[in-house]
């Protein structure tokens, strides 16, 4: 009876979708999976999140059958619908809230979900243009959009950035990466807090080990970016070093990260960026202006402004090109899918905000307080308006979630002043604080 239950309420969802069994199918590369392997397993062992009781395994699997290089959605390999409800255990609000009433909570629900899968669709999809010279637009559109979750790294299936000898076609291929494949970047805070490994791999056309290119679906990149996931992984109690084994993003399966990273980019804020989900949900403040032009409440133009910058519009043909309009094209085929309102067309783009995110003027990091260093005291940090490694979250600005991390970042700072004052610019004959630990 769940199966033909199930048929009933994916043709009520999806109608006007299509199937995936009437899309071409995609480019396989590599040997494929293993015959068998160990699912993926929670260490933490986290209860199902409220999100698995309306988006099943027989979504996913309609939804994403290019998945890992064209072998389809398979536990053995970085994406699966075993790894997408572990990663969503960790967000329990990833799916599942609805803190405005501008949509029922069901909408909220789907348009968090088709919000996250059309970023993956611009960062990892088969974005197979092809398809529009063969096919009617609506069954074009239907395929092209299932194209999500198909390459592991960046410039894959087959990426530059990689030995050629193993050149992605393996979750193991991204262990070692050329010199375009550092994605190091380095600064005295940045290598204070997440310095780069200069490990070596020993083979000459893939020399580094600690390469820290895009990975996963909505590709993780840069070293600032890994070591910020390990922090949030090690609160979790989950203990995994990926400044020093990057790829480990696609390789664990204690848990599968490749999802999850993607997540947590998508769940998290960065001053001055809200997160992507409180975009959506409408939990945000863009600011006096941008609300006076309606860029306010839940809406999901400005993610693209998060995951890269990119404000373009969208593009008046089909499939048309990547960025921005990619994004937009991919969210609306999917709110489609789960029967979801997209919003007003002009608050699907970013291109009309009047002040972008980077442009808001408030407090957004931690800085040590320059106006006590002189004193015989213990050193002390402030908010500033620049944005840097410890984030400040001003409650005005950002959700209590966020802002009740203030006083642990507060003391991060602090730590970080006694731990490397050189990087500050400081040392105990100018700033007798330091006297003070």
């Amino acid at each position: 009876m769940r199966g033909a239950s199930f048929f009933l309420l994916l043709l009520a969802l999806t109608a006007g979708s299509g199937s995936a069994s009437n899309c071409p199918k995609a480019a396989k590369y590599g040997n494929g999976p293993p015959s068998s392997c160990a699912a993926p397993t929670d260490p933490n062992k986290k209860p199902p999140s409220a999100l698995e009781r309306w988006f099943t395994k027989d979504m996913f699997n309609d939804l994403f059958p290019k998945a890992n290089i064209g072998w389809g959605p398979n536990k053995c390999w970085p994406y699966s619908y075993e790894a997408f409800v572990i990663a969503a255990r960790y967000f329990p609000d990833f799916g599942t809230s609805s803190p405005n009433n501008v949509y029922t909570a069901k909408e909220n629900n789907k348009r968090d979900l088709a919000a996250f899968f059309a970023h993956a669709i611009q960062e990892t999809g088969e974005n197979n243009a092809a398809l529009y010279s063969t096919m009617s637009k609506q069954d074009a559109d239907n395929c092209f959009y299932r194209g999500g979750f198909y390459n592991w790294f960046e410039g894959g299936p087959t990426s530059s950035l990689l030995a050629p000898s193993n050149p992605g076609h393996s979750p193991s291929d991204g262990n070692v990466c050329n010199t375009a494949g550092r994605y190091c970047a380095t600064s005295p805070q940045i290598d204070y807090f997440y310095k780069c490994s200069d490990a070596s791999s020993g083979n000459p056309a893939a020399p580094y080990s600690g390469c820290y290119f895009g990975r996963g679906a909505i590709q993780i990149s840069y070293n600032y970016n890994y070591g910020q996931f390990q922090e949030w992984l090690d609160a979790q109690n989950i203990k995994i070093n990926l400044i020093k084994n990057p790829n480990l993003v696609m390789t664990s399966m204690d848990p599968p990260l490749a999802i999850m990273a993607s997540l947590w980019f998508y769940m998290t804020a960065q001053p001055p960026k809200p997160a992507m989900h409180d975009i959506v949900m409408g939990s945000w403040n863009s600011g006096p202006t941008n609300i006076a032009a309606g860029y306010t409440g839940p809406i999901f133009g400005p993610t693209s402004l998060i995951i890269n910058n990119e404000c373009n519009g969208e593009d008046p043909t089909d499939p048309g090109g990547p960025g921005e309009s990619r994004r937009i094209k991919a969210f609306k085929w999917f709110c489609g899918y789960f029967g979801a309102p997209t919003g007003p067309a002009n608050l699907l783009t970013c291109k009309d905000m009047p002040v972008k995110l980077g442009d808001l003027k408030y407090n957004l990091s931690y800085e040590p307080d320059w106006a006590t260093t002189w004193k015989n005291e213990r050193c002390n940090c402030v908010p500033a308006s620049y944005g840097g490694l410890v984030n400040y979250f001003d409650p005005n600005y950002y959700p209590a979630k966020f802002t009740a991390q203030n006083e642990n970042n507060r003391q991060k700072c602090i730590a970080s002043i006694y731990g490397d004052p050189a990087m500050y610019n400081m040392d105990k004959g100018s700033s007798p604080c330091l006297n003070y630990p």
